[in-house]
This record gives structure tokens, sequence and C-alpha cells, in this order.
């Protein structure tokens, strides 16, 4: 396990997510809980997301050479055998939630490593496709690691991440499209006319893929219909909130501040997006994830 997961060597459930799902360490203390880093690739080199190269190093870099090649590599199936292998003396079962399907290739790499346990006859293992990314996955990882804290089984944990799956939402804001265009999850051609394109989109992730909600030519108008679609969301009932940004902390804060003094938000967490998670989106992204509060006490 991750070993500054707070729940190593205790047996029981086990939850087991990669780095996309972008949970600060805060929230993961004492918590049964193993976060595999998913690969940067930066001029050739290969690095542990947030472990080799830090979301503060990478967006540096990034700022000084804007020409910089990047790519990523999602979690391989050798590196979920290798995790769940590492628990599978000392747990009971174990859950793995990850990043939609549509989204990485991180829950089929998951899926081929749990096979190979079963064929073993290994300890159980529960898959969960979140069908989103960032903190709106992470809110379903805490869910299940928060069930199995409390001494759910391991279906039973699985159910409280698919319990968020459902309830949770996430909107962010682009500032420009070069870091998609950077990704290299678009081919070279798209990817020169991305980058020339002067909008700053509303997306909304859930459900396996990305959504349009609005394209604004100014990054200032896009903030403005972000936090106008969230409150729309986000409506009257207490809910636990997550802010997402890359290389943008005054506008998280402000953008947390702001909604939290305009709905009953229980938890607030600011969160910056990890270096394989900035490397898809460039510098500027601000966005939300919410669920409803009372998953937290399920």
């Amino acid at each position: 396990m991750d070993e500054k997961a707070g729940g190593a060597g205790v047996p029981g459930t086990v939850v087991i997510t990669d780095s996309a799902s972008n949970i600060p360490q805060r929230l993961r203390d004492g918590l049964p809980l193993s976060v595999v880093p998913i690969t940067l690739i930066l001029d050739g080199v290969d690095y542990g997301d947030d472990v080799d190269m830090s979301a503060a190093e990478f967006y540096a870099r990034q700022a000084a050479d804007p020409d910089a090649q990047y790519s990523t590599s999602c979690l391989s199936a050798g590196q979920a055998l290798a995790a769940y292998r590492a628990v599978a003396e000392s747990a009971d079962g174990i859950v793995s939630v990850h990043t939609g399907s549509g989204l990485s290739g991180s829950f089929a790499a998951a899926c081929q490593a749990a096979d190979l346990m079963a064929s073993e006859g290994s300890i159980p293992i529960e898959l969960v496709d979140t069908g989103t990314v960032s903190m709106a996955c992470g809110f379903c990882v805490l869910a299940a690691a928060r069930a199995a804290r409390s001494g759910a089984s391991v279906v039973e944990a699985a159910e409280a991440a698919r319990r968020t799956v459902d309830r949770v939402k996430m909107f962010v804001v682009v500032k420009t499209l070069r870091g998609v265009a950077q990704s290299g999850r678009v081919p070279s051609v798209v990817g020169y006319f991305l980058a020339r394109i002067p909008i700053s989109p509303v997306l909304q992730i859930g459900n396996g893929g990305v959504k349009l909600v609005r394209p604004e030519r100014t990054y200032s108008r896009s903030i403005a219909h972000l936090i106008k679609t969230l409150s729309r969301e986000i409506g009257e009932d207490p809910v636990d909130l997550a802010v997402m940004h890359a290389a943008a902390p005054e506008e998280a804060v402000e953008l947390g501040r702001l909604l939290s003094s305009r709905h009953q938000c229980r938890q607030v967490t600011i969160t910056e997006f990890t270096p394989a998670m900035g490397a898809h989106t460039g510098q500027g992204l601000l966005g939300a994830a919410f669920c409803p509060a009372e998953l937290r006490t399920l």
C-alpha cells in the first residue's frame, strides 16, 4: 500500500485507487486507502504522478517551457496487480475505484488485474467505474474507504462508492485548449488547430464522458458562467464541495469562498490537479465537484 495511506496493514476491506482521483493527503489519512500513481512522461522521462514530481514543480516547468513535450500513461495492469498483491495477505477484500472507463484506461487495467487475482483464488475484489475523474471520482473513493474503516464488507464498501457515483457532479473551465492539444490524446493535426482556437469552454465531466456546457471566448466569462452553473446545480441541500485547479490557487480559494457563502457546504476541499492531470488541461483550469453531504454519514 501507499506508505502515506492511513490503513496500511489493517485487516478488513481495503480501497485502492489511482492518482487521477486527486484526493489530498489530509482526506486520506486514517483510511484503509492506497493510491497508485499513474505516469507523467515529460520530454521522454517517466515520472510517478505527484510522487517523482510535484504539481508545483510540473507547473513551473510547464510555464518555463511552453513547448515541452508531455503525455501520460494510465494505471497499468501490472501496477494494479502489484497493489492488489501488496494488501491481499492482510485484507479480507479490495474495492478498486477508478476514473471512468470512457475517460481513461485505468479501469480496464484494474479489471485485468482483478481477473488474474481471481484466477489465483485470491481475496474478493469489487471494481467501481466512477464515470468521472479528479475529486468527483475522489468522493466515490472516500465513500468506500470510510465505509471500510467503519467495518463494511467489500460489497458494502463498493455499494457506498456506487451510491456516490449516482449523485456526484463536476463542472470545470479550461482556460485554453493548448493543454488538450499538447496532451497526446488528439491527432497532431487536430491539436494544431485546437491550440489556436480562442475559446475557454465550460465543461461537465461525468457519466463516462465530457459534455460541453458553454463555449466562451474569454476566461472571465467562462468563470462567471461556471459560478452560475454550479449555483444552480448545487441548490439548497447540504453538500460536500471540492474545488479543483491547475496553477490557479487564488481563483480556487475565491470560488470556494463564493460557493460557501451561497450554499450549505459542510466540507470544502481545495485541491490542485496532479501533474498528469494538468498535462491534459494546461494551466488555469478551475472547477468544482460536489455530492450530497448526507452520503458521508451513510
